[in-house]
């Protein structure tokens, strides 16, 4: 492994994706053979590096001393969601054609919105993965026959949460609204209101979080420093449920933004590497 490959920055900043498993193995294996991630860290928890960005996927668990309320759960129920990757393609057509034979499950064929195509997958677990093209300007610097991977969050209201990820992190507005397009770090956020099903995926009903203290997929900041970040966002109006706390190989901390989602800010200081 290239530990240039492996998020942990020498300054700065980098997202990932945190998702809740039921099996790290069936998860990795869906992740490395149908979006090409390579496996840095095999298990507890899986690292893949994907495309722009990483994932990590680990079991779920109570609440510890960082989180001292919180529960890490699979998907309670896959029909409402609050958080998921969304990934922008440049042909839609032939992900969904390639994607599907190596066994990605579509809700739907890839349906036409105007300004994207988008389609939906569900991960083993029933994580929801937005799968788009954009056609107009909802742009993202995709590369022809590749994709980049962003992060979808439901929000109650556009501007406080765009506020928010500006303020606290720094983030580039790219759409002011409707939805919110931010480019963060490595990553972008998108931040939309909810709303219920559409013919591209008619079952599912888009939420902010129902209940804060339980969760199932989460941004993950990989810092250089975690005291220097604790200190300069707290001052920016970051509310962290706990000061940094040292679990050997890693000092973490979480945040919540406006609507409860959870954010782990994370520093790597040992086999996490």
């Amino acid at each position: 492994m290239n530990p240039d490959d492996f998020p942990a920055p020498k300054d700065g900043f980098v997202i990932t994706h945190f998702l809740v498993v039921a099996d790290q193995d069936r998860s990795r294996d869906f992740y490395q053979k149908i979006l090409g991630g390579e496996v840095l860290i095999e298990r507890d928890p899986v690292i893949m590096k994907v495309a722009n960005t990483w994932l990590i996927l680990n079991v779920g668990g109570g609440p510890t001393d960082d989180k001292p309320t919180v529960t890490l759960t699979t998907p309670p129920d896959p029909n409402r969601t609050s958080a998921f990757l969304n990934i922008r393609v440049w042909d839609i057509q032939k992900a969904y054609k390639d994607w599907s034979a190596k066994g990605a499950t579509f809700l739907t064929e890839p349906k036409d919105h105007g300004r994207e195509i988008r389609a939906y997958i569900r991960d083993p677990d029933g994580h929801l993965i937005e799968v788009g093209q954009a056609t107009g300007v909802l742009h993202f610097p995709v590369p022809k026959d590749g994709f980049v991977i962003t992060h979808f969050l439901v929000v109650a209201d556009q501007d406080r949460s765009g506020d928010f990820y500006q303020k606290v992190f720094d983030a580039k507005v790219i759409i002011e609204r409707d939805p919110v397009v931010m480019k963060v770090a490595n990553s972008w956020l998108i931040l939309n209101e909810g709303g219920g099903p559409t013919d591209d995926k008619p079952t599912v009903t888009l939420t902010t979080p129902p209940d804060p203290n339980r969760t199932s997929a989460f941004l993950n900041i990989r810092v250089a420093d975690i005291q220097k970040a604790y200190k300069e966002w707290s001052a920016k109006g970051a509310k962290f449920l706990t000061e940094p706390k040292d679990h050997g190989r890693e000092i973490r901390a979480y945040i919540r933004d406006p609507d409860g989602h959870l954010i782990e800010v994370g520093q790597t200081t040992g086999a996490l590497r």
